[in-house]
Order: C-alpha cells, then sequence, then structure tokens
C-alpha cells in the first residue's frame, strides 16, 4: 500500500526546558513538518494555549490535540475552544483524544478515573456529544471546518474497536499499559507481528460498519540519525532497563515506535517500507527529534 506522507511535531513541553511554542511552530512550518501536535497532561503546558499560539505564527500546519484526556474535559466546553482554536487558525484544527492512562494526574486535580472498558464507554458517548455541539447553534465563534476532524489514539483492541467505529484518523501508538501502571515500566512496546494484527482488526471494523478506511497515524517516540543503529539501540535500551523497562535492542530497531538509521535517506527508506507495510500516512515525533525527523523529511521529499 502506498500512501502520501504527513509528519507531525509534538510541541510545548514547556516544562522539560524546551523550545516555546511560537518558536517551535515556527521552526515546524519552515522545515517542511505538516501538523503542529500539543499534549494533554496535569503538570504541563495547555494543549489549547499552546495551539493558539502556534495558530498566531503559522499560516499552513494544523493544529491537533495529541490527545486529549477526555476526562478532564466537558464536552460543551471542549467544543467552544474546539470551534475558537478553528476560527481563528483558519479552519486547521484536529481533535485528538483519548481514555488517558495516568491515574495519578486524576487523582492530583481530584477527578475520577474509572476502570477502562467504563472510560472507553464514556469517550464514544463524549465524542458524540462534542460533535453536537460543534454541530449546533451554540458555538460562537462558528468553526471553520464543517466537520473537525476526530482522531482517537490507543493500541489496546478495545480501543482500536471504538476508533474504528467514531475516529476519522486512527493514531497508533505503538505502546501497551499493564493494568494500573504509569511509568516506564508499565509500557511495552508492541511487535510489528502485533502491528499487522492491530492494523487488520482496524480495517476489518471499518469494513464491516461500512465506513471508509480511516487514515493512520503513528506516534514515533524518538529519531536517532548519523550512529550505527544496532549502538543507539543498545544504549536506549539500556537506559530503558535502568528504569524498569523491559526492552531489547532488537525489539526497539523492529518498533515503528522508533526510528534509527546512520542517514536521512535510509531513516526515509525505513519510513517508506513501514508506510507500505501498515498503510501509515502519518508520522509524528516528540520536539527533541524534530531536527532529525527534519532532514528525514527532506530526504522523502528529495
Amino acid at each position: 500500500m502506498t500512501v502520501p506522507l504527513q509528519f507531525g511535531v509534538n510541541i510545548a513541553w514547556l516544562s522539560r526546558g524546551e523550545a516555546p511554542p511560537a518558536e517551535a511552530a515556527r521552526a515546524a512550518e519552515a522545515a517542511g513538518f505538516d501538523v503542529v501536535t500539543a499534549a494533554d497532561h496535569v503538570g504541563s503546558t495547555s494543549p489549547f494555549v499552546a495551539l493558539a499560539v502556534a495558530a498566531a505564527v503559522t499560516e499552513r500546519v494544523r493544529l491537533r490535540t495529541y490527545v486529549l484526556d477526555f476526562g478532564f474535559w466537558n464536552p460543551g466546553l471542549l467544543a467552544r475552544d474546539v470551534a475558537t482554536l478553528d476560527a481563528v487558525s483558519g479552519g486547521r484544527v484536529e481533535l485528538g483524544v483519548g481514555v488517558g492512562h495516568m491515574r495519578h494526574e486524576h487523582e492530583a486535580v481530584g477527578l475520577p478515573f474509572a476502570p477502562y472498558g467504563e472510560r472507553l464507554a464514556a469517550l464514544e458517548r463524549f465524542v458524540a456529544e462534542v460533535r453536537e455541539h460543534l454541530a449546533g447553534p451554540t458555538p460562537s465563534p462558528r468553526p471553520v471546518q464543517d466537520s473537525v476532524p476526530v482522531l482517537m489514539g490507543s493500541m489496546s483492541r478495545r480501543g482500536l474497536e471504538v476508533a474504528a467505529r467514531i475516529a476519522d484518523v486512527v493514531a497508533l501508538t505503538g505502546l501497551l499499559t499493564g493494568p494500573g501502571g504509569s511509568g516506564p515500566a508499565s509500557f511495552r512496546l508492541v511487535t510489528p507481528a502485533e502491528f499487522d494484527e492491530r492494523v487488520a482488526w482496524v480495517r476489518d471494523l471499518r469494513a464491516e460498519h461500512g465506513r471508509p478506511q480511516a487514515p493512520l497515524d503513528m506516534l514515533v517516540q524518538k529519531v536517532v540519525l548519523d550512529r550505527d543503529p544496532q549502538e543507539a539501540a543498545e544504549a536506549d535500551a539500556a537506559e530503558d532497563a535502568a528504569e524498569g523497562a523491559d526492552t531489547t535492542p532488537e525489539s526497539l530497531l523492529a518498533s515503528p515506535s522508533f526510528l534509527y538509521a546512520r542517514t536521512p535517506a535510509e531513516a526515509a527508506a525505513v519510513l517508506a517500507e513501514r508506510s507500505q507495510r501498515w498503510g501509515i500516512g502519518s508520522w509524528c515525533v516528540h520536539q527533541p527529534s524534530m531536527a532529525a525527523m527534519a532532514r528525514v523529511i527532506a530526504a522523502v521529499r528529495a
């Protein structure tokens, strides 16, 4: 499957000392990125403030929440923020949502954290309500887009089943979370074989529900260039082990959540192979990997 590739970068981690949203957004647009995204975590930067700043200093890039923990939000008030950002940006908003996985963040602000199945059911209702508010007479200003695209991020079979029903874009996280955990040791990498199975699952469900196939997005946790891939993966696996995570160099090299290559051209070839295998059309990185991915983008589009 040949798909046109788009690229995103997750900005606005001011708490980690990264470039402020205006500077990062300008740099992303100049480097050829297609999407600027902002995460949603307690104790970190507000996603809508960051994306509003990005909207003010850019003209072309899409603006995506990546992704909102729906448990922090009210559907009507969220629709107000989405409509406002879409209006001030000229219709560039994408609404990314998910069930959340950080129990301690909910506890920190006094919000409940229901079991996973209950959160999934509530998220499906939540998205329907947000869409109703956006389409109804309430939002002022009106969103520019007739229908703001909804992206849902997940990797579990149950989560992807909901995403296949409700999302315009399905975001693959590449990680699965163990019960009750929220630190590095609670995650494990999804294997390529599991990716095959999950992507096929989404496509079968879309066909079953009579919906067109959804674009697939993938979050790349880290891009490493100019090093031997095996050596870089061994170093990262050692760091993960120190934090209690169970990864190996082989699992990192095989995972679409990580990109190791000696040159941008080699990295572009790896992305092309992965995109063909899984039909992934959108690759997003965190801000520390923006410069490396910019070089890969240039190689892809050369």
